[in-house]
């Protein structure tokens, strides 16, 4: 790209900070994700670092908003640009970066979404013959309540989860028992 090119990208993308900035001290979190998500949106083809950088902003700030759903769906956008590109050997900040967001899932609440998430970073991993970097201890619950049928909600503690829709609280099986079951079928 030529020099007002590169000029003008810098000015959107500043005048864009300074809109979620605004939304943000206003307030209005939702708007400010989809800031960073059209941000991340305008670059995707130019620079797949500053992709994920925008990425994880709204990843951020989608969890301060409490729609972990959004945030989730912004980290996997990040994780699967840079698996499909070079980035994912050659820096291992930009990996660094991605496993951040899982650990800013927990604090939120939504332990559920960081445990899925990591599964899904380590199995990038494991496709570039890279080692996993998480391994989970919480309790493995279904997607399911056996109860009502309803779909479990992505926050939940280290042992259980309440159905939001019919109020059965579900235990989670241990890692160790998920493993043992999984070997034994």
């Amino acid at each position: 790209m030529g020099f007002f090119a590169d000029y003008r990208i810098k000015r959107r993308r500043a005048k864009a900070r300074d809109e979620a900035n605004d939304h943000r001290q206003a307030g209005r979190l939702a708007e400010a994700a989809e800031v960073y998500e059209r941000m991340a949106a305008e670059v995707r083809a130019h620079n797949e670092l500053i992709y994920e950088d925008d990425c994880h902003d709204a990843v951020r700030t989608w969890l301060q908003a409490n729609d972990p759903e959004a945030a989730l769906r912004n980290g996997r956008s990040a994780l699967k640009v840079i698996a499909n590109s070079e980035w994912i050997n050659l820096s291992k900040d930009t990996v660094e970066d991605i496993c951040q967001m899982v650990g800013e899932f927990h604090p939120a609440g939504y332990g559920a979404a960081a445990d899925l998430f990591a599964g899904e970073i380590n199995a990038a991993l494991a496709a570039h013959n890279l080692p996993p970097r998480f391994q989970t201890t919480h309790g493995k619950f279904p997607a399911l309540c056996p109860q009502c049928g309803g779909a479990i909600p992505l926050t939940y503690t280290d042992t259980s989860v309440t159905c939001s829709f019919c109020g059965s609280v579900i235990k989670g099986e241990s890692v160790n028992d998920a493993l043992n079951k999984a070997a034994t079928e």
